[in-house]
């Protein structure tokens, strides 16, 4: 304690003095986005600083090309990377309170199988939050520090004039500037250390707005929408985001406006904070409520995953599918009557199909390397384990302990443990047993069968 508590450096570290991520959609035959990051970087530590890790996206569900990496102006050679990380050394040292500037840029292409990969097509492009944007670690030794970004930082998109974005932090001023080929667009964006994870959606919509129940509700499609389908959309969307208000707590900062988007493929589209994204469906009257459920399933991730998200990499579920369930929650309460024993009866019937056609390992074993088939058979599992503790320790304290991990784990991963540890103390009840008949043993435990 005394040691983390010390002023003084005691190892090797770096500030992020100054950072920006510059983006820009180039068109042709093969559509790119082109990614430039710049950093300014002053060694921090107690000694000269060797080398720092950048990590740079996923080259399979982004499609990397053409990656270059500079030092001061200076181009590196990054090869052989480990994976996704790429190490940059300082020749010589960084000296203790000396700064340089480290850039990084590529390009990302193509349209993918994977949802949360980047999108590029002639009519917009879906950069969702999470890897697509380069990052400096910081360095792996004891008492090290470094990496953080700064309090604020801009990122810049720039489109094709006439396109719309709805990207991550704060609208700070648009610039027009003539390309070569086109006239385009730069959108500024002030960004927050605490905020979202950066993303950026843009393309060639339509829009349409409209207010319900306080919020503002704009509809971006390739097409007009009809006269209707702006204000069904908007009433739809609104009920969704005060059901989450009132179950999750208001969603943070002040802005009370909500995107529904065409998504720039066929579907699915990885959502991004305060959008959800449908097929162009979404521009016709009679489209309303058929799609309301994916609508409400996507908010969600507003109020859950984008503010606590699961551990991705060593435990995506159950905490993966919590927002599959506050959606189920929302059907609930719009609909009332039997609507909870419908839904959880639809997800046992679907657990058995699923069970005949895979294994079933444990919950918690779940990876999302795994095969689709097995990863929806884990996440049906997931969803039936919820309403599972609702019956064993109330809905209200499962909300309550859900609530709970959401302030206390602000930015960070969430995993069972720390919903089971929640949930006993608002609970009072030991709630090993469930725990460990839901997420380890195999079957769906007989009382909770024989109840739905």
């Amino acid at each position: 304690m005394w040691i983390a508590g010390c002023v003084t450096p005691l190892g090797p570290g770096f500030r992020i003095e100054e950072q920006e991520i510059n983006v820009a959609y180039v068109s042709g035959a093969e559509p790119a986005m082109r990614v430039r990051a710049a950093w300014q970087v002053r060694n921090t530590g107690n000694q000269p600083l060797d080398s720092v890790d950048m990590e740079l996206p996923d080259a399979e569900s982004h499609d990397l090309r053409d990656v270059r990496v500079e030092l001061q102006g200076t181009a590196l050679d990054l090869a052989p990377r480990r994976g996704r990380i790429a190490r940059i050394r300082f020749d010589p040292p960084l000296a203790v309170g000396e700064a340089r500037e480290i850039t990084a840029s590529y390009e990302l292409r193509g349209i993918h199988s994977e949802p949360a990969g980047t999108d590029v097509t002639e009519q917009g492009f879906l950069l969702p939050p999470g890897d697509w944007a380069p990052a400096l670690l910081r360095p792996n030794r004891a008492f090290a520090r470094g990496g953080e970004a700064p309090k604020k930082w801009d990122m810049t998109v720039r489109v094709p004039a006439g396109w719309r974005v709805h990207a991550s932090g704060t609208l700070k001023g648009t610039e027009h500037g003539k390309e070569p080929a086109s006239e385009s667009v730069r959108y500024r964006f002030q960004q927050q250390k605490n905020g979202f994870l950066p993303f950026a959606v843009g393309g060639a919509f339509q829009e349409a707005r409209a207010m319900a129940n306080g919020s503002r509700v704009i509809l971006w499609t390739r097409q007009a929408p009809s006269g209707g389908a702006a204000q069904r959309a908007a009433a739809a969307v609104a009920a969704a985001a005060q059901f989450y208000d009132a179950t999750f707590g208001p969603r943070r900062g002040a802005s009370r406006t909500l995107w529904i988007i065409e998504c720039p493929r066929k579907q699915p589209c990885w959502p991004v904070p305060e959008a959800a994204f449908a097929g162009g469906e979404i521009g016709r009257d009679d489209a309303w409520p058929a799609i309301q459920v994916e609508i409400e399933q996507q908010l969600a991730y507003t109020w859950l995953n984008f503010q606590v998200h699961p551990d991705w990499e060593a435990e995506p579920l159950p905490m993966g599918a919590l927002t599959d369930y506050a959606a189920e929650l929302a059907t609930v309460a719009r609909e009332g009557g039997d609507a909870r024993r419908i839904i959880v009866h639809g997800l046992i019937a679907s657990y058995e199909f699923d069970k005949s056609r895979e294994p079933e390992p444990p919950v918690t074993y779940a990876r999302l390397t795994d095969p689709e088939s097995a990863r929806q058979f884990a996440g049906v599992k997931s969803e039936l384990f919820f309403f599972a503790l609702e019956d064993v320790a109330g809905q209200e304290a499962l909300l309550r302990a859900v609530r709970h991990l959401l302030r206390a784990f602000h930015g960070g991963a969430w995993r069972a443990a720390d919903l089971r540890s929640a949930l006993e103390q608002e609970s009072g009840k030991n709630l090993g047993p469930i725990f460990r008949q839901w997420l380890v043993e195999p079957g769906i435990p007989s009382e909770f069968r024989d109840r739905y």
